[in-house]
């Protein structure tokens, strides 16, 4: 009628009780119409048909999938009288992204055919299949897309690698052009901005299942309210990690330095204490004894020197004869010849009395500093003992000039250590307020999660269920054990059970805190308190001891630096009505709960999923998968590369498009709604097996 609503009909009364199951056994459909009762009347009331084409084969095909293509274009307004709907079915005045159409342009690309020719992807804003024979290039055209628009590629390494190589060597080899038709995009935005879609390549989703993070990014998902908050913690979450670990790295190299800085303090005011105690003792007058030795020991040493010099010049002296003319007739050079005689006599006896004035005096030079050198040793043998009265070691005496030379460092040394300590003091500040900024934002994340957990119950009516775990995702902190390289440690943590192992703060705080200067020279943690309970996470007292000397200060840093992301739970209900894990279920059933959830979020981008069926429950698919498919059309653009035809024909293909390829070349075969003779058949040849094969399963089933 055109005052009623399919909703208002009560399955339990007439007429609902018959019209329903009869309605929905023969595929019929609810419409909604204005009876013309004047001209006026005509348009009055309406129902929305999605067509290929303007048909009766495509107003059948309407019928058949009236849930997914048929819709009522009015629902009860706030009083009580009929509106038309809110969420109109035009995609024109939708403000979702969608790809209308991909095209691929050049001779060096597996699409791009002749230098002039481009191969066309023609896509719906619904539901898009790609189908086609092996080799034909399905996984090639998704992957390609992937790549151009640069979309978050797979986290597997593997899976990561093919893609990169079938996009760069096959779908864009030799520079081939990639054109996207993005109604309503800016056309000036890049790529993934004009079509942000989420790609999920051939068995990503099965690697995905195993994957906590994945599946809390899916969870996530399923509340718009919640998604942008949740991304966001998850954002400062990560970089309170770095943060946390950087500062950790930072404290250690500032322990180091602290430790320096005391011992260089320490050892200069050792020194003026050494100073000051020697000069007490009386070290100055045993420095001046020493200078006063030294100079007489240089005098003699200088005295000697020069003696052996009047020495060597007094022999030369003697060794000079004066000769004598043998020309007798020269009476003036005779007389010459004895007066030059007579004065080197009178030289050398001067000569040898310097020479014996020398050595008296040199004789003296040494008394005294021989003297000089028992004086010394008066005065430091009286020093030591006044040393030794003290306690202190008289050998010190030998490092006067260096013990100097460090106490006069001692300002410095103390502005060092000043400075060191504010540092460290301000690092550990930050590390203490980042420690509890993570703790309020993991709160936060969870009580958003713990919302979302109770949309999935509201969503699947229980029959997927999801649960966390806090901080049960304890890779890190294995990691940081295993690191330790310490046996007993590595056995206690490889025989605990998974969801018995302690989170980095549980451990932490059953090991115990020590006091910044608890640390003995050694560099590990002094005895723990004594309301420490390692006992109560299964160590024995032997790797207690260990785990406790192993831990240095640095290390119990290093330890509350780390986070444990919490873990969640994805569980199917059985036949039975027993839950079980998402990591205990086969492979297709995984993909299925993935899927499910994948196709009932609220997100609006894009969703490419490379052949979903491959590992995939037929009876799963058919009564949870393809009827989610079918809610989503008018919300967001799907797009499947499937051999499967349950997802083509019940899925009610929105768009189906026929690759088929030669050795190097792939090309659009087909490409239209199901309502078109060749899509049909190409649906029928390619996904059913052909005409035959389809007829003979009819016969053996009996329809």
């Amino acid at each position: 009628g055109d005052d009623k609503l399919p909703s208002e009909i009560i399955d339990a009364k007439k007429p609902g009780k018959f019209l329903r199951p009869f309605m929905q056994k023969h595929r019929q459909a609810f419409f909604h119409a204005s009876d013309a009762y004047s001209a006026d009347d005509v348009g009055q009331r309406h129902t929305w048909l999605k067509l290929g084409a303007p048909r009766i084969e495509a107003l059948r095909q309407a019928f058949i999938a009236s849930e997914s293509r048929m819709r009522i274009g009015f629902e009860r307004s706030g009083d009580g009288g009929l509106q038309e709907i809110r969420n109109a079915t035009d995609i024109a005045v939708s403000q979702r992204p969608w790809l209308k159409q991909a095209r691929v342009t050049g001779a060096g690309s597996f699409f791009g055919g002749s230098k002039n020719q481009a191969s066309a992807f023609p896509l719906s804003p619904d539901l898009t299949c790609v189908i086609g024979g092996s080799m034909t290039g399905k996984s090639t055209l998704l992957d390609g897309l992937r790549v151009h628009v640069s979309a978050e590629m797979p986290k597997d390494e593997s899976t990561r690698k093919q893609v990169e190589i079938r996009s760069a060597q096959v779908f864009a080899a030799g520079s081939a052009k990639v054109e996207l038709d993005c109604p309503g995009a800016n056309p000036t935005a890049p790529p993934h901005e004009r079509w942000p879609a989420l790609f999920y390549a051939q068995n990503e989703l099965q690697r995905l299942s195993q994957e906590t993070s994945a599946i809390a990014d899916i969870l996530a998902g399923l509340a718009p309210s919640e998604t942008a908050g949740i991304e966001r913690r998850n954002a400062s979450l990560r970089e309170l990690d770095d943060r946390l670990r950087r500062t950790a790295k930072e404290l250690a190299g500032l322990d180091d330095s602290l430790a320096e800085a005391e011992q260089a303090v320490d050892r200069a005011t050792a020194a003026k204490n050494a100073l000051k105690a020697f000069t007490e003792v009386g070290v100055d007058r045993l420095q001046m004894a020493a200078r006063d030795r030294q100079r007489w020991k240089e005098a003699s040493d200088t005295a000697e020197a020069v003696l052996s010099d009047i020495r060597r010049a007094g022999a030369g002296i003697r060794s000079i004869e004066v000769p004598e003319s043998e020309d007798g007739t020269a009476d003036a050079s005779a007389r010459e010849n004895t007066d030059i005689g007579r004065r080197r006599t009178q030289l050398d006896e001067q000569f040898q009395t310097i020479e014996r004035e020398w050595e008296n005096w040199t004789r003296e030079v040494a008394r005294i500093a021989e003297s000089m050198g028992e004086r010394q040793g008066e005065i430091r043998v009286a020093v030591e003992r006044a040393l030794a009265g003290r306690g202190l070691d008289a050998a010190k005496l030998r490092e006067v000039q260096e013990i100097n030379r460090q106490a006069s460092l001692l300002p410095s040394y103390d502005a060092q250590l000043g400075q060191t300590r504010d540092s460290t003091a301000r690092a550990e500040q930050a590390f203490d307020r980042a420690q509890a900024e993570r703790r309020a934002i993991v709160e936060q994340q969870r009580e958003a999660f713990d919302r979302v957990i109770v949309e999935v119950e509201r969503v699947f009516g229980g029959r997927i269920h999801a649960r966390r775990i806090d901080d049960g995702d304890n890779a890190p902190l294995q990691t940081f054990l295993l690191g330790l390289k310490q046996r007993g440690i590595s056995r206690w943590w490889n025989d605990l059970e998974n969801e018995r192992r302690p989170s980095p703060q549980e451990l932490a705080e059953c090991l115990g805190h020590e006091s910044p200067g608890s640390e003995t020279d050694s560099g590990t943690a002094s005895a723990p308190a004594a309301d420490d309970r390692l006992d109560r996470l299964g160590m024995s007292s032997v790797v207690q001891a260990n785990f406790r000397e192993t831990m240095t200060r640095a290390r119990r840093r290093e330890l509350a630096a780390l986070r444990c992301p919490d873990r969640y739970f994805l569980e199917l209900r059985m036949d039975d009505g027993s839950y079980r894990r998402l990591d205990e279920l086969s492979g297709g059933q995984r993909v299925s709960v993935l899927l499910s959830l994948l196709l009932e979020t609220e997100d609006e981008r894009p969703l490419v999923i490379d052949q979903p069926e491959d590992e995939l429950d037929n009876r799963f698919l058919f009564e949870t998968v393809l009827p989610a498919l079918k809610r989503l059309k008018g919300r967001r653009q799907v797009i499947v590369a499937t051999h499967n035809a349950n997802i083509v024909v019940n899925g009610d293909a929105d768009m189906v498009i026929q690759l088929e390829a030669t050795a190097n070349r792939g090309r659009v075969a087909q490409a239209g709604a199901i309502e078109e003779p060749g899509v049909r058949d190409a649906i029928v040849r390619t996904v059913d097996g052909g005409e035959e094969a389809f007829r003979l399963r009819r016969r053996k089933y009996g329809f």
